[in-house]
């Protein structure tokens, strides 16, 4: 009986999966306007009841996707370990936040401004991807107070924030802009006090 159990378990998880990854598809390519329950059932290729199963209301799909999103951006930040690895790192989530993250990460960012749920939710991703930069910046470049390397993480999530928005909105050289960016991230971290 246990194995059912978990071969169940491991089904859901796997659909539970599924379904984040068309949502976060229809979220990307359609927009919020078009991110209900009953067109990512239809795109999932299930019921609306099954789906509710796992996601009860749109707000509960689209947190789990932003947390789910989330996750995969503190993977690439606790990967690095150098200064190379934060480099390597900057440029992954500038990467990412311009192929569909920045969609999820734009929609938390405009329902913080009207829902206490999102706002929540968006304080509490930023801070812990200060702290998880934090563990970084204090890696790289060793003594500095905490208050400074709080700034130094606020200032490289402001930067790799700031690219992501040119390049999603169309910069022209996107190479150029994202290479400027990392030796900036690069240089904010290792600055002397």
């Amino acid at each position: 009986m246990r194995g059912v159990t978990t071969s169940f378990s491991d089904r859901g998880a796997a659909r539970r999966d599924a379904v984040l990854a068309v949502a976060r598809k229809l979220l990307v390519e359609e927009g919020f306007d078009q991110f209900v329950l009953r067109r990512v059932a239809a795109k999932a290729e299930m019921k609306l009841g099954n789906l509710q199963y796992y996601f009860a209301t749109r707000d509960d799909l689209l947190e789990a996707l932003i947390r789910a999103e989330f996750e995969h951006d503190l993977a690439a930040v606790r990967r690095a370990t150098t200064i190379d690895g934060l480099t390597e790192s900057a440029r992954a989530l500038v990467r990412n936040w311009t192929t569909g993250a920045g969609a999820v990460f734009g929609t938390m960012s405009l329902l913080a401004y009207h829902h206490a749920r999102f706002r929540r939710l968006n304080h509490e991703i930023y801070e812990a991807f200060y702290r998880e930069l934090g563990v970084l910046i204090r890696r790289v470049t060793p003594g500095l107070s905490d208050q400074e390397i709080r700034m130094r993480a606020r200032l490289i999530t402001s930067v790799l924030d700031g690219v992501a928005m040119q390049i999603h909105a169309g910069a022209t050289n996107r190479t150029e802009l994202t290479k400027r960016a990392t030796a900036l991230v690069t240089s904010i971290a290792t600055a002397p006090s």
